[in-house]
């Protein structure tokens, strides 16, 4: 087993926390999204309609659902949705000091493609339960950002700022949510609001490179990445719980903000 020797598993947690930044700051919360556009009035082209009974009814939420990804994807501007592709995040920051890791820094400006290539798998709509659950495959993502660290593993210091660039293939996401059903503040029409968001992935391959770790040692960074880049799976495994809260936090605000400018009156009759 390559984690049994001091080594490995000096290396594992060195790559381990470099490679968590990118997604999650271990403080979890839900990035609401301040929109002070207003909502839709009128139903668009690309808003399919489901019973209200039975949404479910022949795939119709699954397809209205899925239906919504193209005019996501270029954006909304008249509703204040931001263009899902690429999804940008401004910034994630972490501050950790116990134990064997005591870092500082974050990412800023993270660039992220291929979230609008997604296939809907399953999409479904209880109001009775108030239940809104859905399965997403998406074949690639491609991550770039700018990061900072500062501070120390296992005694050893870690200096580094620069780019950092990931891919993920086969990418495979499971949302499950509790919802409830509020009046909108400045209409009174009735929305879908996320009070709860879990998620859960499976990824099928990861290439990562952080440039200039290490204050530009060559060396511990090339050892760095090609570790990541031949046990990527292993890592993914190990950081799972984390990524899956960071993706929970990310997403919560952005289909909060997206379900806010989308009275059911339009799309459930």
């Amino acid at each position: 087993n390559m984690f049994n020797t001091a080594n490995w598993k000096f290396q594992y947690s060195l790559c381990a926390i470099s490679f968590i930044y990118l997604i999650h700051n271990t403080e979890a919360y839900t990035r609401e999204i301040v929109n002070d556009k207003p909502p839709l009035q009128e139903r668009p082209p690309w808003l399919h309609t489901c019973k209200r009974s039975n949404p479910n009814e022949n795939k119709c939420f699954r397809e209205l659902f899925e239906g919504c990804f193209p005019a996501l994807a270029a954006g909304i501007p008249e509703i204040g949705v931001k263009s899902f592709e690429p999804l940008t995040i401004d910034q994630v920051s972490l501050s950790k000091g116990s134990g064997n890791l005591i870092l500082t820094g974050g990412f800023q400006n993270l660039v992220i493609r291929g979230p609008s290539n997604a296939t809907v798998k399953r999409a479904n709509l209880d109001l009775m339960r108030r239940q809104l659950n859905f399965e997403l495959e998406l074949p690639r993502l491609r991550i770039k950002a700018k990061y900072n660290l500062k501070g120390n593993i296992l005694l050893l210091p870690l200096v580094g700022s620069g780019d950092v660039a990931m891919a993920l293939k086969n990418v495979n996401t499971a949302v499950r949510t509790k919802i409830s059903l509020h009046n909108e503040t400045t209409t009174g029409d009735e929305i879908i609001h996320i009070d709860e968001m879990k998620v859960s992935f499976q990824v099928g391959a990861m290439r990562i490179h952080l440039k200039n770790l290490f204050n530009g040692n060559e060396i511990l960074a090339a050892s760095i990445n090609s570790f990541l880049n031949q046990n990527g799976n292993e890592v993914i495994q190990e950081l799972r719980p984390d990524l899956e809260l960071g993706l929970a936090d990310i997403f919560h605000g952005l289909w909060n903000n997206v379900f806010s400018k989308m009275p059911t009156k339009l799309w459930l009759i």
